[in-house]
């Protein structure tokens, strides 16, 4: 890890350097682009969704490795690890925002945080806010369900009418409603929302992504989870606010890049399904590029 974190402060390092070459653009914009505020303030705001395995509040406040402490807040999930190494290597703090998927968009616009992770990119919301070019991994829909429902294919679903949870606002959601259009589906703004319309039998099968369901199936015992056919993968972004100054982007996409090419995205998933008690021997695995 301290090799990692060398090398990621000498691409911060280089990055602010191209302050200096890049000034009298900035000095034109009408306002202070994402990067310009984080050199002055030395705070990173990465927006935290409470959604398991992006970002989630650790109630417990252990200890065991993938903690990420805010204040008095131990904080777990990708998210958080791969934001708290940014802000290490930029020499800042980093804070959390809490929000909702459906904000995420908005909430960028707005200046309300600096980037949030696992927003798949669709042309919508490429028109409205930026995507960092290097994905941290390839993952597709993937459903938690009882051992008797079939889940295996669109087809199914669709033929059962199944009765399906998904996170509003998300790719699942769209997923869903394209290739199973007969299924009957209830959105929901949290896990736990989902999680309880599950066990109270209203209904049939939760929908996310493929390590969210992985995590969430570790509280229902007995439930299965599949990816269903066709699957779709597709990789998972990190939006940004879109602006004139690329500073921001760029530094991401050399860092992302560094941080799955050096295994610390592969580590830092491992860390959340350990967390929750996830036999990792029986997990289907994430692609990484």
């Amino acid at each position: 890890m301290n090799n990692v974190m060398s090398m990621l402060k000498k691409v911060a390092v280089a990055a602010a350097g191209a302050l200096l070459i890049g000034g009298a653009a900035a000095h034109a914009q009408p306002a202070k682009s994402t990067w310009e505020r984080i050199q002055e303030t030395k705070v990173v705001r990465l927006a935290g969704t409470n959604s398991e395995f992006w970002a989630f509040k650790d109630t417990s406040g252990s200890d065991a490795p993938g903690a990420v402490k805010i204040g008095d807040t131990v904080w777990r999930g990708l998210g958080p690890v791969m934001a708290s190494q940014i802000a290490e290597a930029l020499g800042a703090k980093l804070e959390i925002v809490e929000t909702t998927w459906g904000n995420a968009v908005p909430g960028l616009q707005a200046g309300q945080f600096d980037l949030i992770f696992g927003l798949d990119g669709t042309p919508p919301r490429a028109a409205a806010i930026d995507f960092v070019p290097q994905g941290l991994f390839w993952y597709g829909t993937a459903l938690a369900a009882a051992p008797n429902v079939d889940v295996s294919s669109w087809e199914a679903i669709n033929k059962q009418k199944l009765k399906v949870a998904v996170p509003a606002g998300t790719s699942m959601e769209f997923e869903i409603a394209k290739n199973a259009p007969n299924a009957e589906l209830s959105k929901f703004q949290g896990f736990n929302d989902m999680i309880a319309a599950f066990q109270t039998g209203r209904v049939q099968a939760l929908a996310t992504s493929l390590t969210s369901a992985t995590l969430i199936s570790a509280r229902l015992p007995g439930s299965q989870v599949k990816m269903p056919e066709p699957a779709a993968l597709y990789p998972a972004g990190t939006g940004i606010r879109k602006e004139t100054d690329p500073r921001w982007n760029n530094f991401l996409s050399t860092t992302l890049l560094y941080l799955v090419t050096h295994g610390q995205v592969q580590k830092a998933i491992g860390d959340v399904y350990r967390f929750r008690g996830v036999d990792l021997s029986k997990v289907q695995a994430v692609v990484t590029r």
